[in-house]
């Protein structure tokens, strides 16, 4: 089954909560740990990546957190799962610089490439505003 791990739930929850702070308002990390009960040092890894890709930005100090950097009507899931976890794809063999023994044999291969394609433009057009606005 093709599913998205912890860290792409987690980072979309924070995200999403991003959402809904007002205008300039910053979200403590902690804060959200608490509220979400998700551990405190998974969640700053995952806003380390985040910020790395520039989706969300930081405030250091006492009233320091997070916002979101970007427009969020323009931010994909791709973006966000690509941020978190590098390129996606569906198996290993169809990530670039992976190269399989039985390339070019493999019929689960072919059939693996076409899911991945579909799924990886969809990812791509699917707007996280479009799915918790």
């Amino acid at each position: 089954m093709l599913q998205f791990t912890k860290e792409v739930d987690y980072g979309i929850q924070l995200i999403s909560a991003l959402t809904k702070s007002k205008s300039g308002e910053l979200l403590s990390l902690r804060n959200f740990s608490k509220d979400s009960k998700i551990s405190f040092l998974f969640l700053q890894r995952i806003a380390k990546k985040l910020r790395e890709a520039k989706i969300v930005k930081s405030v250091k100090g006492a009233q320091g957190g997070y916002q979101l950097n970007n427009e969020f009507k323009n931010l994909t899931i791709k973006n966000i799962v690509e941020a978190l976890e590098g390129e996606y794809a569906v198996t290993n063999c169809l990530k670039k610089g992976c190269h399989c023994t039985k390339e070019g044999k493999c019929d689960s291969q072919k059939v693996f490439k076409m899911v991945n394609e579909k799924l990886v433009k969809y990812l791509g057009e699917l707007k996280l505003s479009e799915v918790i606005n």
